[in-house]
């Protein structure tokens, strides 16, 4: 039986699990860290393979590099997978050279967004002397017939798409041409192995899971990775399935929080509302909370009180941007009104908000800033957001970046939330940097944004000291 390490590495938090959001969480505002689920999803169909699995997340437990080897011979692996973000891809690199300098026979597997059918341009820029393998697609469709094909020494890798690997010495890859359709078909993620604890919902410190809704997206926005790496087509699962997930993690783990991944869970209406009234009639609506994406068109107010009624507390909007001009360069197909619209309509119902918004597009000026600012202001959202626009490989973004020549180095290892990875034409780097930290600054220490946060939580204790945690962390990262 081969042995298959699968890790998130010791390193500072990064959203590893997340494709198109690949960032350090401890430089964010509000956002917080998911569960391992690509780690979980590749366990799982693995152990069906008959491999034996050794999974843990380094980071999220906080554990050190020493702790890692000490597992690592333990272990005795015959491949470590793991998972690396655009962020952490040099870091990453380090230490897989470290682990082939213990075990120079050790195979080891890299898992990222950056992978997906990759520029040579682009992987001439890292060291991959000790890596093995390299997946972009959609892991879970492709690692059992990796590994089945290395270790059984057929000649069939040519045919198993999204992956890259050594041929005679030099990168090979295999395109990933189209994305499996029946998402029913693969195995819940192994949290039997995940260290379910780790990953809680900001506020309350409760556990929380991750489930994956659907995959794709049909939008045509410029900064994301999403068309790309999961295809324009949205791909749901049944919701009967997702009941299942839901109950097997409310049941037998006795999770009752929930994060609802999809690019946008309300863009099929007829869906939304099935997968709400199952979890109502299967009597869940009252017993369990979960929190959703959603653009802000189309929406209406039967899907967000069916949504409330079934649990969910929190709605993300992906607002980005208070200018119209943006919004249409960056072909977001919203307007301003909107983005009002169904802000009107979520508090109507009821619901938080989480307002994403972005920054540094290549024609913004600061006129446009000052747009999004307001914005930012009238829709006083319950947490907020601002990223800093980055032209990640694969995107429109890039393509427009380098055709105005504002990428000056190569964007690999940068952080959205730290630092801009371009200027615009008419902005510098530092420019929309003090933009962002001021915007922030001036929104979250206001004395009703303040008393909003504190007053209901007053005779809560842990949640009130969460959000000082996270108080904290917007002062330090900002100030």
């Amino acid at each position: 039986m081969k042995k298959i390490m699968l890790i998130y590495p010791p390193s500072k938090l990064h959203q590893r699990g997340e494709d198109r959001c690949q960032s350090s969480i401890e430089d964010s505002t509000a956002t917080s860290i998911r569960a391992c689920n690509d780690l979980g999803y590749v366990s799982s169909i693995l152990k069906k393979k008959e491999f034996e699995i050794f999974l843990k997340d380094y980071q999220s437990e906080k554990l050190s590099e020493k702790e890692f080897f000490t597992d690592f011979k333990i272990f005795n692996p015959d491949v470590v997978f793991l998972s690396v973000t655009n962020t952490s891809i040099f870091n990453d690199l380090q230490f897989t050279k470290r682990i082939k300098k213990c075990d120079k026979d050790i195979i080891i597997i890299l898992k990222g967004a950056i992978f997906f059918n990759p520029e040579l341009e682009m992987l001439d820029l890292l060291d991959l002397s000790s890596v093995d393998y390299l997946i972009g697609g959609e892991v879970e469709f492709c690692i059992d017939s990796l590994l089945l094909n290395h270790f059984n020494d057929s000649k069939g890798i040519e045919k198993i798409q999204g992956i890259s690997y050594k041929l005679n010495g030099k990168w090979t890859s295999n395109f990933l041409k189209e994305w499996k359709q029946d998402l029913d078909s693969l195995p819940f993620p192994d949290r039997r192995s995940m260290n379910n604890l780790l990953y809680t919902r900001p506020d309350t410190d409760e556990p929380q899971a991750t489930i994956a809704t659907s995959r794709g997206c049909p939008s045509n926005c410029i900064y994301c990775l999403t068309p790309s790496i999961s295809g324009k087509n949205l791909r749901t699962r049944s919701p009967e399935n997702i009941l299942e997930e839901i109950k097997e993690c409310y049941y037998k783990y006795s999770i009752k929080n929930f994060f609802f991944k999809s690019d946008t869970f309300t863009i099929n209406k007829t869906w939304t509302l099935k997968v709400c009234r199952l979890i109502e009639e299967a009597d869940l609506g009252e017993k369990i909370q979960w929190v959703a994406n959603s653009r802000t068109k189309p929406i209406d107010l039967e899907t967000l009180q069916a949504m409330k009624k079934a649990g969910c507390w929190l709605i993300a909007f992906g607002y980005e941007s208070g200018s119209q001009e943006s919004l249409d360069k960056m072909h977001k197909g919203t307007t301003i009104e909107d983005n009002y619209k169904a802000t009107v309509l979520a508090k109507k119902t009821g619901l938080k908000i989480f307002g994403f918004f972005m920054i540094g597009f290549p024609w913004e000026t600061e006129k446009n800033l000052q747009e999004t600012k307001k914005m930012i202001f009238k829709i006083n959202a319950d947490f907020v957001e601002l990223h800093l626009a980055t032209p990640f490989y694969g995107t429109k973004l890039y393509s427009l970046a380098k055709e105005k020549e504002l990428i000056k180095s190569n964007i690999l290892g940068e952080n959205y939330f730290e630092a801009p990875s371009i200027p615009t034409e008419f902005l510098t780097t530092d420019e929309l940097l003090a933009f962002k930290k001021r915007t922030l600054l001036l929104y979250h220490l206001r004395i009703n944004y303040i008393f909003k946060k504190v007053i209901p939580c007053i005779f809560n204790p842990k949640v009130l000291l969460n959000y000082a945690k996270f108080g904290l962390r917007l002062i330090k990262n900002n100030f």
